[in-house]
């Protein structure tokens, strides 16, 4: 049965909270022990701790959800979060009953809780970390570790070590690029490069990168692997519609690549949420700077990177490829 996803009642409170305190004990008995769950299962799910928020959600939804996953008249599932004034969306809660989980819809109420608020950038959330299964599955949507603490959900007297992860909105469902995406990304890179005359594809003398797209990180320069990440992102139907790519190569620096949209998908924040992406990458792998180089006819392109804070420099390289390209320098520290 297809669960439903919806705003939660007060009407659900009690089987909200006998969900909530079965996941929590399935989940955190063998590292925080029996007792401590129960302190914290009687604190932090308390019905009247709920009920608040239920009401908090109802009455401002602007500002608050609180969503729960109804398969067969049963509670299985919750979200929770908070959209504060600087453009932060605040996760606080995102639990499956172990037997339902690994069935895609942590990843349904996730996207149902971010929906809510159009207008966040970034999306923050709290993670016990010796959760592995949660850290991975965080990490799976885009999420990276920003920092810690040993007072989660602000709370000092229950003193649980917590990791923090952000991630950009909005969520893009990217993975690696395979060598059986190069036909959609050479087919993606014409829908691009048509838009601008004298621009063509020529994948085995100006792209070989793009012939063999799941061997990007074996690509190497002067003897040194380059390394980095190839993500694509597909559409509804499962063709590639966007890509981007990074590599390292110098100690502290990463290089923006490949970043295209194709032109129906635009103008959703797909593009700077790829930019935003590989910063994380590139931060993740103590990368100080980012550098990329674009072709001197994607004036679209600079002004996204201007407005995302990358400083065009003085030089000028041409390309000696079919289509006579030459390209400007760009660099962001971070």
């Amino acid at each position: 049965m297809t669960p439903i996803l919806r705003p939660a009642t007060l009407h659900d409170i009690p089987a909200l909270r006998e969900m909530l305190v079965a996941t929590w004990h399935a989940t955190y008995d063998a590292t925080l022990g029996v007792e401590k769950v129960n302190a914290i299962a009687a604190s932090w799910h308390s019905p009247e701790k709920l009920s608040a928020e239920c009401d908090a959600a109802l009455a401002e939804p602007e500002a608050n959800a609180m969503l729960v996953a109804e398969a067969g008249g049963r509670i299985i599932g919750t979200a929770s979060a908070h959209f504060l004034p600087d453009s932060f969306l605040e996760l606080a809660r995102l639990y499956i009953l172990p037997e339902c989980q690994r069935t895609g819809l942590g990843k349904a109420l996730l996207a149902a809780s971010i929906a809510r608020f159009p207008k966040a950038r970034t999306a923050r959330l709290e993670v016990e970390p010796r959760n592995a299964g949660a850290i991975a599955f965080y990490a799976r949507q885009g999420f990276f570790a920003v920092g810690g603490g040993k007072a989660c959900g602000g709370d000092v007297k229950a003193s649980v070590e917590h990791l923090i992860m952000e991630a950009d909105l909005p969520l893009l469902a990217l993975r690696p690029a395979e060598d059986r995406d190069a036909q959609d990304l050479f087919g993606l890179l014409t829908l691009c490069f048509a838009e601008y005359p004298g621009c063509y594809t020529d994948p085995h003398d100006d792209m070989p990168d793009l012939v063999r797209p799941g061997h990007w990180p074996e690509r190497a320069k002067n003897g040194q692997k380059l390394g980095g990440e190839f993500l694509v992102l597909e559409d509804a139907t499962g063709r590639v519609c966007a890509c981007v790519a990074v590599d390292f190569p110098a100690p502290g620096i990463a290089e923006l690549h490949r970043l295209y949209v194709r032109p129906d998908c635009r103008r959703r924040g797909i593009a700077e949420a790829l930019v935003r992406r590989i910063e994380r990458i590139a931060e993740a792998a103590a990368a100080g700077r980012v550098i990329l180089w674009s072709d001197t006819r994607f004036i679209g392109a600079h002004r996204l990177y201007a407005r995302l804070g990358y400083v065009q420099g003085r030089e000028r390289r041409p390309l000696g490829d079919i289509s006579n390209s030459e390209e400007f320098d760009f660099t962001k520290k971070l």
